[in-house]
């Protein structure tokens, strides 16, 4: 029985100490490898022996802690940096991908890496497109207009890339996240003063996706329901949409108008929204609701010389109408800036009423002596009214006209309290 004890007490202490043994030759390896890793970039400044030995000290120690792991990351970046075949490049680049994920499960990653990162990501040779977005978009929302403007080309190709490869049901919304991106990156750039260049470049990936109103129009409805609820937020979504639509001609959609109508109801003592609401409606020859729209942002100018310019475009809207009256007295009203430009539309306005002002054929015809007139004051002023002037003296009262209504020296244009001479 005591024999059998003290057999079995020598094996256990047998197994302790070869455990033991191997134990402090494992650690002494582990240490080796550290060692010779530290030789390698501080003595030979040789980075990619310095990666080999990390390696190896990471498996053989079992992992590293947050210093080594921060040397191993380092060693892999520095190896990267100043390897020439792309093939190769990309090998470390997998390894490099995979230190920074065991590094982010230890707890040791540092969020400041995001965009080296993100874009080591994108040179591996599988890259994981989601990964490097949040990674990009993280380090991007960071860093703001400091960000290297190559990490914004790398996330929006990246962005591109997933687009391009993506099914046709999430096609739509990355669609949207490419036309959103875009407008935060140019806004980006130019707050950076950054590079010419890296504003084609976007551009250049944006235009691929987003080319015709055939490729924006199906967008806007999810665009409109997924609009921030901050109101200075919201108009600028509202306005980069608008103003997309214009670069891409689509400003006869009737989404257009839907997008103006929304930036008016968002802001309504905008007036540059009300101006934008105004034009529209007078490119879709809605005269009416455009005079009404105007004379609310007239209403809202706080500037003289910007009422006078509205006070034009209600008189330009008025003759378009055919409110030929009407446009007269608007365009009589305004000075300034404006004043020979509105004189061409009061002089249009008194030619094309003529049939309508005067008892007889010979009034009617006197009014082309005052529209003349009115058109020669333009031309004073700098102005064209496009051959008018001619078309208006051809139809003047001719002589015998004049003679059998006994030569008067004025003939009062009753539409307009002012009295002219026949004869020009």
């Amino acid at each position: 029985m005591k024999l059998g004890k003290l057999m079995l007490g020598a094996a256990v202490l047998l197994i302790s100490t070869s455990s033991f043994g191997q134990d402090d030759g494992e650690d002494r390896e582990c240490k080796r490898m550290l060692f010779l890793a530290q030789q390698a970039r501080t003595v030979n400044n040789d980075y990619k022996e310095s990666t080999m030995y990390m390696t190896k000290a990471e498996q053989i120690c079992g992992g590293l802690d947050a210093k080594d792991t921060k040397i191993l990351i380092a060693s892999l970046r520095n190896t990267i940096n100043g390897e020439s075949d792309e093939a190769v490049k990309k090998l470390y680049a997998d390894s490099l991908s995979g230190a920074y994920s065991r590094a982010e499960a230890a707890g040791f990653y540092d969020q400041a890496d995001d965009l080296i990162r993100a874009a080591n990501e994108l040179g591996s040779s599988n890259p994981d497109r989601e990964k490097a977005n949040t990674l990009f978009e993280r380090g991007i929302a960071t860093q703001g207009e400091k960000t290297h403007e190559g990490y914004l080309s790398y996330y929006y190709y990246n962005l591109y890339a997933m687009y391009a490869a993506a099914p046709a049901d999430q096609k739509s919304a990355l669609k949207s996240k490419m036309i959103e991106k875009y407008f935060e990156l140019s806004a980006l750039i130019s707050k950076g003063n950054m590079s010419a260049q890296t504003q084609e470049t976007i551009t250049n990936y944006f235009n691929a996706v987003v080319n015709t109103c055939a490729d924006i129009l199906p967008e806007l409805k999810g665009f409109m329901e997924t609009l921030p609820s901050d109101v200075e937020m919201k108009k600028a979504a509202l306005m980069n949409f608008i103003t997309l639509l214009e670069n891409k001609k689509c400003t006869d959609a009737a989404e257009y108008g839907d997008l103006i109508n929304a930036y008016v109801e968002t802001d309504p003592s905008s007036l540059d929204a009300q101006l934008m609401k105004a034009k529209y409606l007078i490119a879709k020859k809605k005269y009416s609701d455009a005079i009404s729209t105007l004379r609310t942002a007239k209403g809202l100018a706080s500037d003289d010389a910007k009422k006078m310019e509205i006070t034009y475009m209600i008189a330009s809207a008025q003759f378009s109408q055919g409110s030929y009256k009407a446009a007269y007295g608007t365009a009589m009203s305004i000075s300034g800036e404006y004043k020979g430009k509105a004189l061409v539309i009061a002089g249009k306005s008194v030619g094309n009423n003529a049939n309508n002002c005067g008892a007889s054929t010979f009034e009617r015809k006197c009014n082309y002596v005052y529209a003349v007139q009115l058109l020669q004051q333009a031309s004073g002023l700098g102005e064209s009214s496009g051959g008018a002037i001619g078309t208006y003296k051809s139809r003047y009262p001719t002589e015998s006209e004049i003679f059998d209504e006994g030569s008067p020296a004025s003939v009062n244009l009753s539409c307009y309290g002012v009295s002219v001479s026949p004869k020009g």
